[in-house]
């Protein structure tokens, strides 16, 4: 016949469910009391950004829309937008600049640039 503390004490492996994700695993994991205390913060940690959406700011705009919101836009400023005008300009190669001599190898560091 078992002891009643044999039967109180939670069990060594954590059994993860069949359908069970690695988020129910951590779950299983932090909510734990005979695991140590670190493992446990650990496990909630890396949970965390699962069970708790972060703050963000996002938009859908379809390709489509972004153009007629854009002539919208276009329309209301008044003014038809500026385009550039360039004309290239023709660049002569130059010579390449002389480099500075090798110098040997510095004993100290306190005398390096």
């Amino acid at each position: 016949m078992r002891s009643l503390l044999e039967d109180e004490q939670p069990p060594d492996e954590i059994e993860l469910p069949e359908n069970g994700t690695s988020l129910t695993l951590l779950q299983q994991v932090y909510r734990n009391p005979s695991l140590p205390l670190p493992t446990r913060m650990r496990a909630a940690g890396m949970a965390l950004q699962f069970e708790h959406p972060k703050l963000a700011v996002t938009a859908n705009v379809s390709d489509e829309e972004f153009g007629f919101r854009l002539d919208q836009a276009i329309q209301r400023s008044g003014t038809a937008p500026k385009l550039i005008e360039h004309q290239p300009t023709k660049v002569e190669p130059q010579a390449p600049a002389p480099s500075k001599p090798v110098l040997g190898p510095v004993p100290d560091k306190r005398f390096r640039r």
